[in-house]
């Protein structure tokens, strides 16, 4: 029997490459005996909405786009326990950058066959699930006034200044948000200005502030700036985006499953990990790539770890390598 491939994809996301990227992975799939089907969302809330009452009748998902896009197609993946494939094709790529994902067509349908399948974890927050970060304050409300903007750059260059600009003048006509923290139940000391929760690297390459968080390690990283004055804040993250000397001696990382927070008095909002719940298809050894590159960055960027509760029972699931039951084999096994 012809093995079921599930695409989706997202055409305005990111480089907007997305389309034309489905379209050879369709063409390969088909050419390397797969069933495939593709499916093309107008919106994102398009898309959410198909995760919880699209057909489940595939054996892999494969998800085409940004972060935004593999985030809320993974729900459909955790939801129907099939091996999930995101394809990077956006902005930041954050999560797929983490462990290696290709965009290359053919590299894209070779991992259905030769990946390594780990159980990767996901993050929960009001919005919904999602796979690489949930930021509060400052940096929210730029990226939140970026992406409202009705033409936005592609180019990545391009893209970061409009960040920069929206940087400025944030800071030069809105006072700074005051947000409280509290994980697994221990409030962080003081306000915050800004708060990142991470299951991946946050912004790699260009602001890491989360350096050593992993989505296989059942815990989320947080990262928390004291609220000072605006110039000071934005001095902090200039000094980490240049990785200058000294630059994290004012920012924390903490390390927890459940995180509360509350902004500018609001009502607190919850954030918390399923550990293990996403069946993941990533390149050969990019598990073991990560985890080394998490130790060679531990005296660099230490996380404080309050004591953690027990976990519930939808967190006691492991995260790492374990096998999928009846997962569907590549068709070229089958011949």
């Amino acid at each position: 029997m012809t093995t079921p491939v599930q695409i989706v994809v997202t055409p305005g996301s990111g480089d907007g490459r997305a389309a034309a990227i489905a379209r050879e992975v369709r063409k390969q799939l088909a050419k390397e005996g797969y069933a495939p089907r593709m499916q093309a969302f107008r919106t994102l809330d398009d898309l959410i909405r198909w995760t919880k009452v699209g057909r489940a009748d595939f054996s892999y998902l494969i998800a085409i786009g940004g972060d935004a896009t593999v985030s809320a197609a993974a729900a459909a993946a955790v939801r129907r326990s099939v091996p999930y494939v995101p394809v990077p094709s956006g902005f930041g790529n954050l999560f797929t950058g983490t462990f290696e994902h290709p965009h290359d067509p053919v590299e894209v349908v070779a991992l259905l066959g030769a990946g390594d399948l780990i159980w990767g974890d996901v993050g929960v927050a009001k919005s919904g699930m999602f796979l690489s970060h949930q930021s509060y304050g400052f940096l929210s409300r730029i990226q939140e006034e970026v992406e409202r903007l009705r033409r936005h750059p592609r180019q990545r260059y391009l893209r970061l200044l409009s960040y920069y600009r929206m940087a400025a003048k944030h800071l030069s006509d809105t006072s700074l948000d005051s947000i409280q923290v509290e994980i697994d139940g221990h409030p962080v000391p003081g306000k915050a200005a800004l708060v990142t929760i991470a299951n991946v690297e946050t912004y790699r390459g260009f602001l890491s502030l989360t350096p050593v968080a992993s989505p296989a390690d059942g815990l989320l990283d947080v990262c928390v700036i004291p609220r000072t004055t605006p110039a000071r804040v934005l001095a902090q993250l200039v000094k980490v985006m240049l990785d200058a000397p000294g630059s994290r001696e004012e920012i924390t990382v903490y390390r927890g499953r459940h995180v509360r927070v509350r902004v500018n008095r609001r009502k607190p909002e919850d954030v918390r990990i399923l550990a293990g719940v996403l069946p993941l298809l990533v390149p050969a050894g990019s598990l073991d790539r990560l985890q080394a590159r998490q130790v060679a960055m531990q005296e660099s960027a230490s996380v404080v770890t309050p004591a953690l509760r027990e976990p519930v029972a939808s967190e006691l699931v492991p995260a790492g390598r374990r096998e999928l039951p009846g997962q569907s084999r590549p068709p070229a096994e089958v011949a």
